[in-house]
């Protein structure tokens, strides 16, 4: 499934890892799926990195909450923590490029793949994130056997001064070298540790 994973071209890259054994593949498979719907569950990510962090809402092309599991086409509204995107209201946004499950005897895994994009509620074609279009933020969960995996892979990470606006890009800029710089690194870590937390099973 690492081929699901976009490949490194251009910019940074961040990588984040996490793995547990369980006691048998039974456990494993139930803890997987456990896994698997906290990590679609993207509303309530905040939840799960009991840390200052960014807080994350699925939105319809229209920009309506979407009370559910993300979907394939999905759009995320991201409130980070600190300056906020001008032309976007303060916000920064990407939208859900895949989803990709496979299952077997052995064992199963699922890539949600995010990638930055305009925001959806404007006529602004812009890309409402920090970091260009190229970008993405892949999280990849693998169970083989008793054997859990976790992955998220920030790939081509690139600051975005494009936007026709300066202040956006002056935000941008200082954003996104500070994610560049590792700030990010935190966030991330906190959401593949929670999501592989077994007390918490």
């Amino acid at each position: 499934m690492k081929k699901k994973i976009p490949e490194q071209v251009e910019g940074k890259s961040l990588d984040c890892f996490k793995s547990v054994n369980l006691s048998s593949q039974e456990e494993a498979t139930r803890f997987f799926e456990r896994i698997k719907s906290r990590l679609l569950d993207v509303n309530r990510w905040n939840e799960i990195t009991k840390a200052p962090s960014a807080t994350f809402t699925i939105k319809d092309a229209f920009g309506r909450t979407m009370e559910r599991l993300v979907q394939k086409g999905d759009y995320i509204r991201i409130d980070i923590p600190g300056p906020g995107l001008p032309s976007a209201k303060g916000y920064d946004w990407v939208q859900v490029e895949d989803i990709a499950e496979t299952a077997d005897t052995d064992g199963a895994s699922i890539v949600l793949t995010l990638r930055p994009c305009a925001d959806p509620t404007q006529d602004n074609t812009d890309t409402a994130h920090f970091f260009k279009q190229l970008a993405t933020s892949s999280f990849l969960v693998e169970q083989k056997g008793d054997h859990i995996y976790l992955h998220y892979a920030g790939r081509n990470e690139i600051i975005n001064t494009d936007n026709a606006s300066i202040l956006d890009n002056l935000r941008n800029f200082m954003v996104g070298l500070g994610a560049k710089m590792g700030a990010s690194f935190p966030q991330w870590k906190a959401l593949v540790e929670g999501l592989g937390d077994v007390e918490n099973y």
